[in-house]
């Protein structure tokens, strides 16, 4: 069994996502990049394929394999109570039904923006189909949640794909 550990690349990655992700205010950028019946306002990366699967937004960038990284914007629900519990708890579910095991995480990082309090877990997983790089990035407007997953099969997709990540991460915003 494959325990992977966060390398020192995956732990300066997520704080670097982290710090744009605040640093940015969570904004949106140009209102013209949604199409269709998005729920989110965000920026996508030049490049990346956008997809509906259900209610999730499903991004993956076009210079990497195909099923090697995917950002996924699950569709915002209500903000029931506190919300970090409610992210530890969603996180958990995608855990579970994922079926990833062995976290290997990265310090979590929660706080307040100018839109309302986030939340980042990154870590590496081991799973059925082998390492798991993650981030889970949280963000409340007050009235509810979004909760974004970037994926990638390995370290060093991870590095190469997250700077790309962090534009749709900084200029998300939840459209009411």
């Amino acid at each position: 069994m494959i325990t992977p550990k966060p390398p020192a690349a995956l732990r300066l990655g997520a704080a670097a996502l982290l710090c744009l992700v605040v640093g940015s205010g969570l904004v949106a950028a140009d209102a013209a990049a949604q199409a269709g019946a998005s729920r989110y306002q965000f920026t996508p990366p030049t490049g990346w394929t956008r997809s509906q699967d259900g209610d999730t937004e499903v991004l993956a960038p076009g210079s990497e394999a195909a099923g090697s990284a995917q950002l996924l914007l699950l569709a915002p629900k209500p903000l029931a109570g506190d919300f970090q519990q409610q992210f530890a708890a969603e996180k958990a579910q995608l855990e579970q039904f994922w079926g990833l095991r062995a976290p290997a995480p990265v310090a979590p990082q929660q706080g307040q923006g100018p839109q309302g309090p986030y939340a980042a877990y990154f870590a590496s997983y081991d799973s059925d189909g082998g390492p798991r790089y993650m981030s889970f990035l949280a963000q409340s407007n007050g009235r509810e949640i979004a909760l974004l997953v970037f994926v990638a099969a390995s370290h060093d997709v991870f590095n190469r794909v997250a700077p790309q990540a962090t534009q749709v991460f900084a200029t998300l915003q939840i459209v009411r």
